[in-house]
C-alpha cells in the first residue's frame, strides 16, 4: 500500500492532482482514478504499452502544477481528462515486484493496495484543498502549484540532461 507514496513522480503528481480538483471544486471527479488506475495496471499487466512514463508523470504534474498556479477555471471535462490519463499512466507506471514463486493473489492484492491508496490520497487532499480554497483567496493552494510545477520542471530537467549525456 506505500508504493504511490514511496515513488517521487506519483507523490508529485497525486499533489499536483488533488490541489487542482479541490481549488476547481470538483470533488466527485476523484471517483474516476480508481477505473483509470485499474486499466493502467491491465495495460501494464499485458505489456501493451512501452512508454516513458515517469517523464509523462512528471509532465502531467507540471500541467496541473501551472493550472494551480494560473488559477484558471477550466471544464470539467478537461479536468476528467487531466485524472484519466493520469490514473492510466499511474497505473502503467505501477507494477509489483516479481518473485518467483509469488501468486496471483499476492500481485492482486499488491495492485489493490496501490489502488487504494491513490485513491484514498487523492480523495483526501482533494477535500482538504477544497477546504483550503476559500482562506485568502486561494493563495495556499496557488504557493502550493508553484511547488509542484518547480519540483516537476527541477526532476524533468535532470531526466533530459542525464538522457542527454
Amino acid at each position: 500500500m506505500w508504493h504511490p507514496l514511496q515513488t517521487p513522480a506519483h507523490l508529485i503528481l497525486l499533489l499536483g492532482l488533488a490541489f487542482f480538483l479541490g481549488q476547481q471544486k470538483q470533488l466527485k471527479t476523484v471517483l474516476l482514478l480508481p477505473i483509470a488506475v485499474f486499466i493502467g495496471f491491465l495495460s501494464n499487466h499485458f505489456a501493451l504499452l512501452d512508454w516513458n512514463t515517469e517523464l509523462i508523470l512528471l509532465v502531467a504534474a507540471l500541467i496541473c502544477g501551472l493550472l494551480l498556479v494560473l488559477k484558471l477555471r477550466v471544464p470539467i471535462i478537461l479536468s476528467l481528462v487531466l485524472l484519466a490519463c493520469s490514473g492510466f499512466v499511474l497505473g502503467l507506471d505501477s507494477s509489483p515486484i516479481k518473485i518467483p514463486g509469488l501468486g496471483l493473489n499476492s500481485i492482486n492484492s499488491w495492485r489493490l493496495g496501490a489502488t487504494i491508496t491513490m485513491s484514498l490520497v487523492l480523495f483526501l487532499i482533494t477535500t482538504f484543498a477544497y477546504l483550503l480554497n476559500f482562506f485568502w483567496n486561494g493563495i495556499i493552494l496557488r504557493i502550493a502549484g508553484s511547488w509542484i510545477a518547480t519540483s516537476a520542471i527541477f526532476v524533468l530537467t535532470l531526466i533530459i540532461a542525464k538522457v542527454s549525456l
